[in-house]
Formats: C-alpha cells, sequence, structure tokens
C-alpha cells in the first residue's frame, strides 16, 4: 500500500506544480465501441467530460489513432507526452512511449502506424496509454487523458476481424477509373462491369462520395455523332450505377465527343485509349 501510495503521489508531482485536469472513464463507464463496414473500421472510447478516442483503419490506409475534444483546442504550438499507465490494482509502472505534436482544431492528437498499434497492445494488456500536455487555453493547468483498458477486449477483437476482412485497397486506387470501348459502341460488357463494382461498394458505403463520370471518343466519324456517343457511353455509366444503388445526387455526368483526347487519333492503339469514359472520384 505504501509503495502505491509513493508511485501516485510521485506520478502527480512529475506533471506539474500547477492544477492538473484528469479526464478518465471510470470502469463502471468504460466503453469501447466497434462500427464496421469493408471499407472503414473504427473503435471509440468515449472520455467522460473531455471527448473521445478513437482508432481507425481505412481499406488501403494504416491503423490511427485520433484524440477529439469537445472544445476546439486553441492555435498554441504544444507537445502531449505519451505514457503507458498500470491500473491501481497492479504493481505501479510508469513507461513513456513518445511525444506527440498538438494541432489546433477538435482533433489536436493524431497518431499512426507503429504507435498506434503500440497504444492497442498496452490497453490489450491491461494498461492505460495516458496523454499528459499543458492546457491549450491557459496553458498553465496540467491535462491528463487517459484510456482505460475496462471493457477493451471484446471490442478490440470485433475490431481485429473488421481489419481482416477490409478490402486490401482504397478508394486513391479507383479515383481515376478508367473504361474503355470497341469502335462505335456504348454498352457495357463484363469485364466493363467489374471495373465498376467496387466504386458502387465504395459510394454505397461513404454517401459523401461524388462522381462524375467523362464520356470520350475519337475522332474518326463526323463530330455531331461522336458527341452523341459519348453521352451514350457516360449514360451507360450513370445507369449502371443507378442501377445497383447509387444515389443521383452523387452522379454527375458530362459528354466531351473527340474534344478530349488522351492520346493520338494517328494511331490504332492512340484511338482506342481515347475511346473512354473516365471515372473521376471526390471525397467531400
Amino acid at each position: 500500500m505504501l509503495r502505491l501510495i509513493a508511485f501516485i503521489l510521485c506520478y502527480s508531482l512529475s506533471f506539474s506544480l500547477y492544477a492538473v485536469q484528469r479526464y478518465q472513464s471510470s470502469i463502471d463507464s468504460s466503453e469501447w465501441n466497434v462500427s464496421s463496414s469493408p471499407i472503414f473500421c473504427e473503435m471509440v472510447h468515449p472520455i467522460d467530460s473531455f471527448g473521445n478516442g478513437r482508432f481507425t483503419y481505412s481499406s488501403g490506409g494504416e491503423l490511427a489513432f485520433q484524440l477529439q475534444v469537445q472544445q476546439a483546442a486553441a492555435p498554441i504550438n504544444n507537445v502531449a507526452n505519451l505514457y503507458s499507465v498500470s491500473p491501481f490494482w497492479r504493481e505501479p509502472e510508469q513507461r513513456e512511449l513518445a511525444q506527440i505534436a498538438i494541432s489546433k482544431g477538435r482533433v489536436p492528437i493524431y497518431i499512426g502506424g507503429n504507435l498506434a498499434k503500440r497504444m492497442l497492445h498496452e490497453l490489450e494488456a491491461g494498461r492505460h496509454p495516458t496523454l499528459h500536455y499543458k492546457d491549450l487555453t491557459s496553458y498553465e493547468d496540467d491535462v491528463v487523458v487517459a484510456l482505460s483498458s475496462a471493457n477493451f477486449h471484446q471490442q478490440f477483437s470485433l475490431f481485429q476481424q473488421c481489419i481482416s476482412a477490409a478490402l486490401p485497397y482504397g478508394i486513391d486506387q479507383l479515383k481515376d477509373t478508367v473504361v474503355n470501348f470497341d469502335k462505335n459502341k456504348h454498352h457495357l460488357s463484363k469485364k466493363q462491369l467489374e471495373k465498376l463494382k467496387d466504386i458502387v461498394l465504395f459510394a454505397s458505403i461513404d454517401r459523401n462520395m461524388q462522381i462524375e463520370v467523362h464520356g470520350h471518343t475519337d475522332s474518326q466519324g463526323r463530330r455531331i455523332y461522336n458527341k452523341k456517343l459519348s453521352e451514350r457511353r457516360s449514360s451507360a455509366v450513370e445507369k449502371y450505377l443507378l442501377a445497383k444503388g447509387v444515389s443521383a445526387d452523387q452522379i454527375t455526368h458530362h459528354s466531351y465527343g473527340e474534344a478530349k483526347p488522351v492520346d493520338s487519333n494517328k494511331t490504332k492503339a492512340g484511338r482506342a485509349n481515347n475511346r473512354r469514359v473516365n471515372i473521376l472520384i471526390n471525397l467531400e
């Protein structure tokens, strides 16, 4: 008991002689909530009277941790110390893990890659990843924010399952999808439809995703005919997306005929490259 009291006193005094604002959910109120999809996994931990900590994983991306606050932080350059602290019922121990830059706004702390993985490891081991920094408003008080490992393990298992099932690539690999067409054709083949399936999946999950469909042709034939052909090509793609459940509010389409080639129309290969629909994806 004396050793525990000494640890608590040293832990407190090591931060500062100013007032200390401590934020950590109690054992009874500690929650971890997982939401999952094939493209995004999230595990959120509400922190009483403060905000929340959240681990995220995007398909094709990296694991990350974000600390979100209820009140936006003031634009003061600052640094937080990240510790791993044993719960009070264990042998007292405090490990310093890293120093983290603090940004202004509602997400003052972002941690990616291996350090985010280390935080999960500490939680899995029953320890509390703890951030300590100066109050960003007064710049005098110490702020200590801890993630509780209580009720963590079951939700962590669900989070791991989501990551394992996530697509191996992200939306960045679909941002400039090109669907090519044979001469004078506008109907979509099975091969072309395969290219569109993943766009449908991402768009159905992220309703803020905007899709621009641009139809093009080569320069053979009359311009009026080519303009109408490019319209049929862009419309074919748009109709497929709509039929698969993508919202009409997410799609705009344009038809340029032969006006915007990406290759020379003087060669067979160049004309084949120009007979296309470009699908541009914007994330709001």
